[in-house]
């Protein structure tokens, strides 16, 4: 790659998208981790029992799957070389999480919308994983 390479637009765009997902998840981790009372009193018994029974591992796996997974995107919008290598870190931590809540009854607790989720996050880790890929293939990325 040369320092005139000129980068596509969508190259730019999916990065931004990237990033703006991973923010929200940082939120939801940050919402999750910060819990009021209130906000624990208005779920429901099996929601509440889900929240305080999940071990350390999963909410390690929550967060690493967040924090890398912004950091991945981050390198993607900066175009760093190590990018493919945190979106596959946190693509390892998105598995734990998952594996996390088919060993729970958090879907069936939770409701499909929370399944729907779930593979929501699982197809754009593994999306980002391979675009950052491609990107460094096509000479987008050093």
């Amino acid at each position: 790659m040369t320092n005139n390479t000129k980068i596509p637009i969508w190259f730019w765009i999916i990065a931004l998208v990237a990033v703006l997902w991973n923010l929200m998840g940082l939120s939801a981790f940050y919402s999750d981790m910060t819990i009021t009372p209130e906000r624990l009193a208005a779920m429901t018994e099996g929601q509440r029992g889900l929240y305080e029974t999940q071990p350390l591992w999963a909410k390690i796996a929550f967060g690493g799957a967040v924090i890398l997974g912004f950091l991945g995107s981050l390198g993607l919008l900066l175009r760093k070389p190590w990018t493919k290598t945190v979106l596959t870190l946190s693509l390892a931590f998105v598995l734990a999480q998952m594996a996390h809540s088919f060993m729970t009854d958090a879907y069936a607790i939770m409701g499909s919308g929370s399944l729907v989720m779930g593979i929501v996050v699982l197809v754009f880790a593994l999306f980002l994983v391979w675009f950052a890929g491609f990107a460094r293939a096509k000479g987008l990325m050093p």
